[in-house]
């Protein structure tokens, strides 16, 4: 009796990247390669950048007389608004983690993607859909709240178009916890082998601080635009003041991430420069764990600091004190960065020639060059951190 043949084992497709990636539209749009979805959303922020600079010329025109001569008051308030939208939720916050984050971890880590592809594509797609509708919000009358969103102006006086705003807003949210859940998982688990925590560079330190706060902060803003919308459709009273009610001059779980939003952009913009600065010296960066605790630092102190924004909102003198204390103490750790920053450029290789234009060249750019040029090559004996 003849044996069984043994099972044929089923044929997986290859994972996704730049050698076998096909090419057209639909390639495009159905991607999981990390690096190409770095670049949509490189394409997509690039959008809104323009968007919001066309505000800002049309409110720069205006002002170029004392009285203003381009628009009315009205519109003054929706393009200053407009702006502010458009520049802070689907440019400013989004461009540095979801552009450079999802291109360079990876690639630093030593992994081939990220934890969750498919994740990464949905959360680029949850972008445009939440951009969608602050374009239709844009388009079908735009704001006057100011981009901060005070009530009970936006929430029951303004007669802008400010609920597809904020539902637009409350849905590029969950963007920014599915990226931020990305690159925590990735960086927990998908090191190369050696590549302990204290060898991470520190552009990965940095957008794990980023992405911390991406992940605790950016709920309580979502949900508290979403009560705004829910007040503005239901007249729930969420922030109207009334005979029973305290007034509200604005939620103040908003300024937690007005503060901490501004931090974890600040922690990954500092990424950057710490690999410029270690990539102008011939060692490593002095004090690598210090900066790497920073970054940690600046992220948690970020969340304690939120009502230095509400000082004259009627706070008591005690609370005021303890907010002032906590936001000198974040200056602590800032300034833990520029001195080992400074340390490190000391008696380093400087040049006027852009060093970080050479970022992704490194590798490729032979060593040899003209007197007074940057090398995209590091020195030998340098380790990049």
């Amino acid at each position: 009796m003849s044996k069984p043949l043994p099972p044929v084992p089923a044929q997986t497709m290859p994972h996704e990247d730049y050698l076998n990636a096909t090419y057209g539209l639909k390639s495009w749009l159905l991607t999981t390669d990390h690096k190409r979805i770095a670049l949509l959303y490189l394409g997509s922020v690039t959008v809104f950048f323009f968007i919001g600079g066309v505000f800002a010329t049309l409110i720069r025109i205006h002002l170029l007389t004392p009285t203003g001569y381009l628009v009315t008051p009205e519109t003054y308030n929706k393009l200053f608004t407009m702006h502010g939208v458009a520049m802070i939720f689907f440019f400013l916050i989004p461009s540095i983690p979801a552009v450079l984050g999802n291109f360079l971890i990876p690639l630093m880590i030593g992994a081939k993607d990220l934890a969750f592809p498919k994740i990464n594509l949905l959360s680029w797609y949850i972008y445009l859909i939440g951009g969608a509708f602050v374009l239709y919000s844009f388009g079908t009358g735009g704001l006057d709240t100011g981009w901060t969103f005070y009530t009970p102006l936006s929430s029951v006086y303004s007669n802008s178009a400010v609920t597809p705003a904020v539902i637009g807003i409350f849905i590029n949210g969950f963007s920014s916890i599915l990226t931020g859940l990305n690159f925590i998982v990735t960086i927990h688990t998908m090191r190369a082998p050696g590549m302990t925590w204290f060898r991470l560079p520190l552009f990965v330190w940095s957008h794990y601080a980023t992405s911390l706060v991406m992940i605790l902060g950016t709920p309580v803003i979502a949900i508290t635009l979403l009560l705004v919308g829910l007040e503005r459709m239901f007249h729930l009273g969420f922030f109207q003041p009334g005979p029973r009610r305290r007034p509200h001059s604005l939620p103040a779980p908003l300024l937690v991430l007005l503060a901490s939003r501004r931090v974890h952009h600040d922690s990954s913009g500092y990424g950057g420069n710490q690999r410029d600065h270690s990539d102008l010296r011939p060692q490593a960066h002095l004090g690598y764990s210090f900066i790497a605790g920073s970054s940690i630092a600046i992220a948690v102190i970020g969340f304690l600091v939120w009502a230095h924004h509400m000082f004259v909102t009627g706070e008591s003198t005690y609370a005021a004190l303890t907010f002032s204390f906590l936001s000198y103490l974040v200056a602590i750790p800032s300034a833990v960065k520029v001195f080992n920053w400074t340390s490190t450029l000391y008696k380093g290789s400087i040049s006027w020639i852009r060093h970080d234009l050479c970022l992704g060249l490194h590798r490729a750019v032979p060593h040899r060059r003209p007197h007074g040029a940057v090398s995209c090559l590091p020195r030998p004996g340098h380790s990049h951190s």
